[in-house]
């Protein structure tokens, strides 16, 4: 992307079609895809999700129920700041619990049809940015010089949406809350670089919002000069539990340096270590090694309930001509952490 897609601009003077239905209505193709790398999913309508909801101690609710709400505007609404073509900005969440999301609302004004791609993060517990994402939503909206619709989810599309720890450190006045990240990116059909923007709130969200693409910090700013510190989001969920998951703090390699062969005595372990005692049904902890060829690990694990931490066998080729380093990476409840493990020829 050109360094200068990523400069402040102006919207051009309204030209965006009338909206032809009430504010918020939207023409939507639904294309939906949710990362399932051990995440565990509840698809609303099932026996089974029902049942396994039922053992996980989430309360089911007959209607939605909204859990964050951040659309305080100010005035104007709207940023002269906005992600052009393929920049994808994200903001933190700040919420406790996890919630089986059904719908939520943003805003935006576009002088062309645009397609927009939202998607839902955990939390890295180390730096308190980004960690796996959860969830990727797609719409299409229709050209609009103000709205602010409401994206319904199907039963097949929903999705839960744990808040981590250690989010977004050394803001929010020095404390550090639990949440999530959201991001929002813009595209045209013709795959040329929208003039479309997403709305600003005053909100509860610490200042400044992320590039994804570079992991750098802007702060926006709306066209009366002030600076707005959050996107204009609302979020619901069907269904939620007040229990926090653990979040994933630590990957031990052991020993570190280790002789390849796997020989009687020569062996590596990972030891994934959670924040707290894995909660009912276990914590699933997915296995990367930058180098399988020379140290590789399942691709996946279960730290069992009332435990915070398991141990994983490593397999190391049979020889190496020189010393190999690999890391490993471990990713829980939407956190990454990382080790290194040195083998020896």
């Amino acid at each position: 992307m050109r360094e200068h897609r990523r400069t402040a601009r102006a919207l051009p003077p309204q030209a965006a079609a009338p909206l032809g239905s009430p504010e918020g209505a939207t023409t939507m193709k639904r294309r939906t895809y949710a990362r399932r790398n051990g995440l565990r999913k509840l698809v609303v309508g099932s026996s089974a999700a029902l049942v396994l909801a039922m053992s996980a101690g989430v309360a089911q609710a007959a209607e939605e129920t909204q859990f964050y709400s951040n659309t305080s505007l100010g005035s104007p609404s709207y940023p002269t700041y906005y992600g052009v073509g393929d920049t994808e900005f994200a903001d933190d969440v700040p919420f406790s619990g996890s919630h089986l999301i059904s719908s939520f609302t943003f805003g935006y004004q576009s002088p062309e049809p645009v397609h927009a791609t939202f998607r839902f993060y955990g939390v890295d517990s180390a730096t308190g940015l980004p960690g796996e994402q959860v969830a990727q939503i797609e719409r299409d909206f229709p050209a609009v010089s103000e709205a602010t619709p409401t994206v319904t989810l199907s039963e097949a599309e929903q999705f839960w949406w744990t808040a981590g720890p250690n989010l977004y450190p050394g803001e929010f006045n020095g404390s550090v809350p639990t949440g999530a990240w959201y991001s929002i990116q813009f595209s045209v059909a013709d795959g040329g670089f929208p003039d479309a923007r997403f709305r600003l709130a005053k909100g509860t969200s610490s200042t400044g919002m992320l590039n994804v693409e570079t992991g750098s910090f802007v702060t926006l700013t709306d066209t009366n000069g002030s600076s707005p510190t959050s996107m204009y989001l609302q979020v619901r969920d069907v269904g939620s539990t007040g229990e926090v998951q653990p979040a994933l703090i630590n990957l031990i390699a052991s020993p570190a340096t280790v002789k390849a062969g796997n020989s009687l005595g020569n062996t590596a372990k990972l030891l994934p270590v959670l924040s707290s005692d894995a909660l009912a049904g276990g914590t699933t902890v997915t296995l990367s090694s930058s180098n399988p060829r020379v140290a590789s690990v399942p691709s996946q694990t279960v730290i069992p309930a009332g435990a915070s931490n398991v141990t994983v066998n490593v397999t190391t080729a049979r020889r190496v001509r020189t010393t190999e380093t690999v890391t490993f990476t471990a990713t829980a409840n939407g956190t990454s952490v990382s080790t290194q493990l040195t083998v020896t020829p």
